[in-house]
């Protein structure tokens, strides 16, 4: 059996997120369309949208030559804090 590398390990997370994010967007697509459900749960629905948007950050990092460089760039700030977070340790 070929040994992987650590590279290949971190796109194939990475798909997993791309597709954890495909499966979450279908999900709010689906409860939108049901006019009563959202406006009853747009704190809900925003929330699916924002963890999706967390698993794109977190692909692209994963993806990244340089996922150091990658993680600064990071478009929502919670990650980019909790990873400043874990540098200062």
């Amino acid at each position: 059996m070929a040994q992987s590398r650590p590279h290949d390990l971190l796109a194939l997370l990475a798909d997993e997120l791309d597709a954890a994010r495909g499966q979450l967007e279908a999900l709010g697509m689906a409860l939108i369309g049901d006019e009563a459900v959202a406006i009853r749960h747009i704190t809900q629905l925003q929330a699916i949208d924002h963890v999706g948007q967390r698993c794109a950050s977190i692909a692209t990092i994963l993806r990244a030559d340089d996922p150091q460089a990658a993680s600064r760039l990071a478009p929502l700030e919670s990650i980019t804090e909790r990873i400043a977070a874990l540098r200062s340790r």
